[in-house]
């Protein structure tokens, strides 16, 4: 089932050997990784999804957790600290220290002044309860998770996207302000210039992943399309007219009320939103087929598989789509970790790496 490119020199990331020391309820634990599929089981405080916040750490320096500032230090030590060895061209040793908030970053023993030159060169993409919820999260949070791939696969983006939103920001003051209509149409021309760019970088991503995801649904219940719904102007002219027909009312308001700071990332089936219209486990299925759509698309980007993350991915499943998952997992080019819940069948153990805590 999984997507087949003729690309030469794909690199397949592998985490190879994670070592933890006093990182929330683990003491001190070294995992020694299979570079396939790993499934690692437990009862419910054991340290599962630790493990994941580990890897997903070596990358970013931060967790994916949703909550501010979580409490990463074991509850009777001062700091923690992560070691890990991952697979590219070549090992990849990496060192986190943390204490109070802080995270200092170590590669190749050299510290890291900038995460970037870590992330730029590594790439996880994780699926977790506590992370983004793509599925039935808000559309704010399913267009930050599509603008942070277009920046992550078109690096220049950034800069596009900052732009936008400081054009945005000083039209705002300027309205507050009652600034001159010749200052105003500056920051409206520069507001439609990266705006442009932007939809047509936004556009190639959802493209691309709704190809990956033709595939992807064969397997599941609810075949689903991505679509981006939002203001459409015919075209650079109507755009900019719109801006200065609607500036008393922004003004009012305090924002610009239309464009792609505020398009909404559609997920669906037959029309229908699958946060409606599906059931827990179906919405479960449809938001991991979206990460292997996700890992695709940086793989085509980066020339760079990443790895995989699925945190308590089995929940809500019943045997037959268990079985159908790790099926589909197994065909996965990339290396995968995943979690689940201590009573895993024999079956579904097939052909994978299980790890109990």
């Amino acid at each position: 089932m999984d997507v087949q490119h003729n690309m030469p020199n794909i690199v397949r990331l592998k985490l190879q050997r994670l070592h933890l020391q006093n990182l929330r309820c683990h003491h001190d634990y070294t995992w020694e990784c299979s570079e396939d599929l790993n499934l690692i089981c437990g009862d419910n405080g054991c340290g599962k999804t630790t493990l994941l916040e580990a890897a997903y750490m070596l990358a970013y320096g931060r967790s994916f957790r949703q909550a501010k500032a979580p409490q990463l230090t074991r509850w009777d030590s001062k700091s923690f600290h992560i070691q890990a060895t991952i697979q590219r061209y070549g090992p990849l040793h990496i060192r986190l220290d943390g204490q109070k908030g802080k995270v200092q970053m170590t590669l190749q023993g050299r510290k890291v002044a900038q995460r970037k030159e870590v992330f730029e060169h590594i790439s996880l993409i994780v699926d977790a309860p506590q992370g983004v919820r793509l599925i039935d999260g808000t559309p704010g949070e399913r267009r930050k998770w599509l603008d942070r791939l277009v920046i992550a696969t078109i690096p220049a983006s950034h800069v596009v996207y900052q732009s936008y939103l400081r054009a945005l920001m000083q039209r705002s003051r300027l309205l507050r302000k009652a600034g001159s209509a010749s200052e105003l149409a500056s920051w409206e021309q520069q507001i439609v210039d990266f705006g442009l760019i932007l939809n047509q970088r936004r556009a190639a991503v959802l493209t691309q992943l709704n190809t990956f995801l033709e595939a992807e649904n064969t397997w599941l219940d609810l075949p689903f399309q991505l679509e981006l719904v939002g203001q459409i102007f015919a075209n650079k002219e109507a755009w900019l007219l719109w801006l200065q027909e609607k500036r008393e009312e922004h003004q009012r308001l305090g924002r610009v009320s239309q464009g792609p700071h505020c398009d909404r990332l559609k997920i669906g089936y037959n029309g229908r939103e699958i946060r409606v219209c599906g059931s827990r486990g179906q919405q479960k299925l449809s938001g991991i087929a979206l990460r292997l759509a996700e890992c695709l698309v940086v793989q085509q980007a980066k020339r760079l598989m990443p790895i995989l993350l699925l945190d308590d991915c089995l929940e809500s499943l019943d045997h037959t789509r268990v079985l159908r998952l790790m099926q589909r997992l197994q065909q996965h080019q990339g290396q995968v970790l995943m979690t689940a819940p201590g009573d895993v069948s024999p079956d579904v153990l097939q052909h994978t790496a299980c790890l109990r805590l």
